[in-house]
């Protein structure tokens, strides 16, 4: 089959399949899994699909793999799945197709972002290998939608070591020139590994056209495109592509008269496509292509930024000044008005800084970023919000890092943020996996300031965020942990509360030796019920003592219980004082959370002179 292959390219025009992925996912009703576990546990609707493309007219059938990777399938639970899953989706196909279609074994990117840093060369390559000793027995390897040099490189590799043809189609790889000059080395990497055809995947039928084209230029080898059925759109709650099979099979004319040797379909496109693709283009030869010189676009010339005046948050991070950071909670069951009022009292005290916390625990508060600029502007105090990935995606997160910078804010506090499970919309609201980890988060700050969104596109007035993070308990991973963070641009590090001096030494002992401005954290006990409940380890990262528990069953009334509790953060906080860089003030909780906490940080102040 592979010498079949090789005398194909380049004579008539091949039609190779659809959308795999899209027509199986709403045919099943699959959820967040990968959907090529249909391989496994829905093979007929599989096979089904590879009949209803070769009764089309597909030449080519192109297996269900695309993501069946050990990334995927283990960000999803399911990495035993992996190897069974690529070997089934061949199978499939190969059943369909017998002798009379290729089985092109379809490989995509790992959709890391910005935790490919976490994976040196050798780790993508072993990921790569892995999936492509399971596709062994189809006729060619397809490595679609790839944006990512490295992954490519990689991937490459990996394909070309396994002997089989192989056909490399390159993703969206953005606006502006960068996506050309991203596209340029992504051709080097596949002439260098020696591959039998290039071309281009996953773009709108009006843009593949120049995309195609601009590969064609560049390269002697046969040209594959496949589209995707127009934009996308939804429609009551369920995702519609706006280009019928007449539209599509018109874009596939103009593909072939652009020299294209292997048309497909990819996202939205179904074998109704495919069919009136199929009858348009007939036994249609390829056409020699033009040699026209396309040119890169030249990049928009960005205004020059203006001098930026010092950022007040990094500011004091260098200063030798003992930094008080109190946490001021959005409440949503106050207005802005009366939080700030609240705040102004533990501004008058002596407080720093204030941060506000983004969504704790899950539940729904006022907006962070607004809390947080209104605070600043009102009392004129420095402030920084908690900034999580857990609840949106990379557009909103990008619009919304930029619009921070805008309001005024200077600092961040880069977290994950808490699983929406665990709050009071568990039921309602779900995770975003654009963004994983707040090292990512972190990595994507760096990048702003550079001037630079995740795709390399440019932006004008580059956020220069002072940018921190969180640790829990002195454990060898945690610590490893932070390590990574400071490598990925932390500037700063709170600590989740410590309760006893000895566990504030403890953290401190180690995180001896990094480069960091260390905050440890205080969070005043109330009750023996609020200390109880945290005693419990319901709430990820802290731990309460039990003799800190025991001290409050010796109170009976909730007055001198909290009482207690005050007395104890006061004399915690002046030891740390008296020995730590900062501190980080954990609001209490209760009618009097602004006074007590002013208290606190009054106490701090008197004790350090």
């Amino acid at each position: 089959m592979p010498d079949f292959i090789m005398r194909e390219l380049g004579g008539n025009v091949l039609i190779s399949s659809g959308a795999i992925g899209t027509c199986l996912r709403q045919a099943s009703g699959t959820g967040d899994e990968p959907v090529e576990l249909l391989n496994l546990r829905q093979p007929e609707a599989v096979r089904s699909l590879h009949t209803a493309y070769r009764s089309a007219g597909s030449r080519i059938l192109v297996t269900n793999t695309f993501a069946a990777n050990m990334v995927v399938f283990g960000d999803a639970g399911v990495a035993e799945l992996c190897e069974e899953t690529n070997r089934t989706g061949v199978a499939l196909a190969r059943e369909v197709g017998g002798s009379e279609c290729m089985v092109w074994a379809s490989m995509g990117p790992l959709g890391l972002g910005l935790r490919l840093d976490d994976y040196p060369a050798d780790t993508l390559l072993d990921v790569y290998r892995n999936q492509c000793n399971a596709l062994g027995k189809a006729d060619a390897l397809l490595l679609e939608t790839f944006v990512d040099v490295r992954e490519a490189r990689a991937a490459l590799q990996a394909a070309a070591d396994t002997g089989l043809p192989v056909i490399f189609q390159i993703g969206n790889t953005g606006g502006g020139s960068q996506r050309w000059n991203r596209m340029d080395q992504l051709l080097q990497e596949a002439h260098r590994a020696g591959v039998i055809a290039v071309g281009t995947n996953c773009y709108h039928p009006d843009e593949i056209l120049r995309v195609a084209s601009y590969i064609g230029a560049r390269t002697d080898l046969p040209l594959t495109a496949s589209p995707n059925a127009g934009h996308p759109r939804i429609e009551r709650g369920v995702v519609k592509y706006e280009f019928t099979p007449d539209d599509f099979a018109a874009a596939a004319v103009s593909l072939s008269a652009a020299g294209v040797a292997v048309i497909g379909g990819c996202c939205g496109t179904t074998p109704d496509h495919i069919r009136r693709m199929a009858g348009v283009l007939g036994q249609r030869a390829v056409i020699s292509r033009p040699r026209i010189q396309i040119s890169a676009e030249q990049a928009p010339v960005l205004p020059e930024r203006p001098d930026i005046k010092d950022n007040s948050i990094r500011s004091l991070m260098k200063s030798t000044r003992f930094i008080v950071s109190v946490e001021i909670r959005a409440d949503r069951m106050q207005s802005l008005d009366e939080i700030v009022q609240g705040a102004s009292k533990v501004a008058a005290a002596g407080a720093d800084m204030f941060d506000v916390p983004d969504n704790p625990g899950a539940t729904v508060g006022r907006d962070a970023i607004v809390t947080a600029a209104r605070l600043q502007n009102a009392l004129q105090i420095p402030s920084i919000c908690h900034f999580s990935v857990t609840q949106s995606n990379l557009m909103r997160l990008h619009s919304t890092l930029i619009g921070c910078w805008d309001s005024g804010l200077r600092g961040l506090l880069s977290i994950t943020g808490d699983a929406p499970s665990m709050g009071h919309l568990g039921n309602l609201a779900h995770r975003v996996v654009d963004m994983r980890s707040s090292v990512e988060l972190l990595r994507l700050i760096r990048g702003l300031r550079d001037g630079k969104i995740i795709n390399g596109e440019g932006l004008a007035d580059p956020p220069d965020f002072c940018a921190g993070c969180a640790v829990g308990r002195p454990i060898p991973a945690q610590i490893r942990w932070l390590k990574t963070k400071i490598d990925a641009g932390a500037e700063f590090v709170y600590s989740q509360p410590v309760f006893t001096l000895d566990d504030y030494r403890k953290l401190r002992d180690a995180m001896a030796g990094l480069t960091i401005r260390f905050f440890p954290g205080i969070m005043p006990l109330v009750s023996h019920r609020s200390a109880a409940f945290l005693a419990s380890g319901r709430i990820p990262g802290i731990v309460v003592p039990e003799d800190v528990v025991a001290s409050f069953r010796r109170y009976d009334s909730p007055e001198d219980q909290r009482r207690l509790g005050l007395d104890q953060a006061c004399e915690l906080a002046a030891g740390i004082a008296a020995d730590a860089p900062g501190l980080y003030l954990i609001m209490p909780f209760g009618k009097s959370c602004y006074e007590d906490s002013a208290q606190i940080v009054r106490h701090v102040r008197e004790q350090r002179g």
